[in-house]
């Protein structure tokens, strides 16, 4: 069903094509066959029809260079955010605008959490995956397989400095107590306890999240225990963890490792077209429902 769809697809869009080179066909045939005096009426004519699409059809491939380019979802593992078939319109200059004169980065936006985005595999720049940006650089990632939960221990952007006053040291002395007396009476003192520093320790607790420094770890993949257990990784400027939303049917983050910023084509932004490959009735394989809807 899926390749009876694409060939149908293909078909259409070549006749459609036909009948639009042929109508420019029609147009030369007039024009060099028409007698002389109407030649020069149609000419101008002929000129403005290509000019006008000469400017349509630059128009559409600056925005599929520099801004908008169409994707398809080919997998389920953004199931149920995108499903199988969904055609959607991805925001390229959303992390990189290159000037291709001056060639200068641009000041744009960066990956936020939760953003869908298109990406070249790491193990293989040639394929493009989507997923979803789950760690940010700073952040501290960890993974259950066995329970199927991520722990993120996000950045701390704010930093608190805690003072405090140093004791001064108490020295030692002797306390000589005077026995009764005809002038001095012992029953209006009492015996204390011994004049000594005693220690103590003021807790403080300003809890956001929980912090665990690991020392002297190089690499982005770190093995929790032998067991393999959990995973943790620490993420390092200009990369980030992503995952699918269908975790066991995702190849992401945890299998590939984590995503440059340089190999992030855009951002996901809208469903433009959706057809549902599995579909027996003809009148369902077109998701009319998911059609022009915004991607979250």
């Amino acid at each position: 069903m899926k390749f009876l769809i694409k060939h149908i697809v293909i078909v259409i869009t070549c006749i459609l094509i036909f009948f639009y080179i042929f109508s420019y066909i029609n147009d030369f045939y007039n024009y060099f066959y028409q007698k002389k005096h109407t030649k020069k009426k149609n000419i101008k004519k002929l000129l403005k029809e290509l000019l006008k699409d000469l400017f349509l059809i630059i128009f559409i491939i600056s925005i599929r260079l520099f801004i908008f380019q169409s994707f398809t979802v080919s997998s389920s593992s953004m199931n149920p955010s995108l499903l199988t078939g969904d055609y959607i319109l991805v925001q390229k200059f959303f992390y990189n605008i290159k000037n291709l004169i001056k060639k200068i980065k641009f000041n744009n936006y960066q990956p936020k959490r939760n953003d869908i985005i298109i990406f070249q595999y790491p193990k293989n720049t040639r394929l493009n995956y989507i997923k979803r940006v789950i760690g940010l650089p700073g952040d501290m990632v960890f993974y259950n397989p066995f329970t199927k939960r991520i722990y993120i221990f996000k950045k701390i952007n704010n930093k608190y400095t805690i003072t405090y006053n140093k004791k001064e040291k108490i020295n030692n002395f002797t306390l000589n107590i005077i026995k009764n007396n005809k002038n001095f009476n012992n029953k209006y003192f009492h015996t204390y306890r011994s004049l000594i520093q005693e220690k103590y320790q003021e807790k403080f607790k300003y809890h956001i999240h929980d912090i665990i420094l690991f020392h002297g770890i190089k690499n982005s993949l770190y093995l929790y225990n032998k067991h393999k257990t959990k995973w943790m990784w620490i993420i390092p400027k200009n990369q980030y963890f992503v995952m699918g939303d269908n975790r066991d049917k995702s190849s992401d983050s945890r299998l590939c490792g984590l995503v440059k910023k340089k190999n992030i084509l855009g951002k996901a932004k809208y469903i433009w077209f959706s057809i549902n490959y599995k579909s027996k009735k003809w009148l369902n394989i077109i998701r009319f429902h998911r059609i022009f809807k915004k991607i979250q």
